[in-house]
Order: C-alpha cells, then structure tokens, then sequence
C-alpha cells in the first residue's frame, strides 16, 4: 500500500517539474509598511518560460473595474502591459496571454492607474497602491524571503 503512494508521490512531483510551470502568488499590501494584509485581495499568477504562456487569477478586487497585469523594473523605472481586463460582480479577476521576460516586479495595477495596451510600454497615470496586487517577491532576483501563506 505505502508503495503505490509513494509513486504516485514521485510521479506527480516529476510531472509538474517536468511541465516547466511556474507560480507568482500577489497580494495586496499596506503602502507604509509593504506587508501583506491579512484577509485582503490575492493572486496566483501561472507561467511558463519556455512558452511564454501565462494565466493569472486574482479575487477580492473592487467589483466591475478595469486591471492591468504590469510587469515593473526598478533599475531602469520602466514598465510593460502584460494584458487587460475587468473584474466581475464578485471582484474576480482572469487574464491570460504570452510573455517572455520572466524578471522583475509583477503587479495587477487599476487600469485607470496606467496607459497602454498589451505588449506595449505602461505609462502611469496615477499612483494609488492601496488598490493594487504585488508580487510576493521580484522574479529573476535572488532573495532570501520566506515564503508567504497561499491564500
């Protein structure tokens, strides 16, 4: 008995390596302190860097509003739009799309906050982080971070 579940166990581990996929979580955080608040809005974002191909799902957003999925880096303090899209009724969140630089800051920014379509450079309009998702931690920086709970 203990056999077959330690291969499913082996085999499940190596597929999901072998699939290349990989996750961001995102959270809103208090702006003076930059920590995650409890409870609040959160997201997975899935990719792939082989593919590009990516998936983010984000809840607890303001109902029925515009969101831009922005890739940010600090050091040359540019951005890109990664995609578009609305929140439902529950405040839900889904986008998806191709994407190939997998480093640097990754937020799920109000859309009115900042210009531009997918694909092209963001250009921001406002800054307003109370109503923003961040990247648990930057992609492509080494960093020894814990690890924050999934919602």
């Amino acid at each position: 008995m203990m056999l077959p579940a330690l291969l499913l166990l082996f085999w499940t581990g190596t597929a999901e390596a072998a699939s290349g996929q990989k996750r961001l979580l995102l959270f809103a955080k208090d702006p003076a302190t930059w920590s995650i608040v409890k409870g609040g809005a959160h997201g997975t974002m899935s990719y792939r860097e082989a593919s590009g191909a990516f998936t983010l799902t984000a809840s607890g957003l303001a109902p029925r509003s515009p969101y831009a999925l922005v890739r940010y880096q600090e050091a040359q303090s540019r951005g890109e739009i990664l995609g578009r899209g609305a929140s439902d009724t529950e405040g839900k969140l889904a986008l998806q799309g191709i994407w190939h630089t997998w480093v640097g800051k990754f937020w799920v920014v109000s859309g009115e906050d900042v210009a531009g379509a997918p694909g092209s450079a963001a250009s921001p309009r406002a800054w307003r982080p109370e109503r923003y998702l961040f990247e648990e931690k930057p992609l492509g920086v080494p960093c020894v971070c814990h690890e924050p709970e999934e919602p």
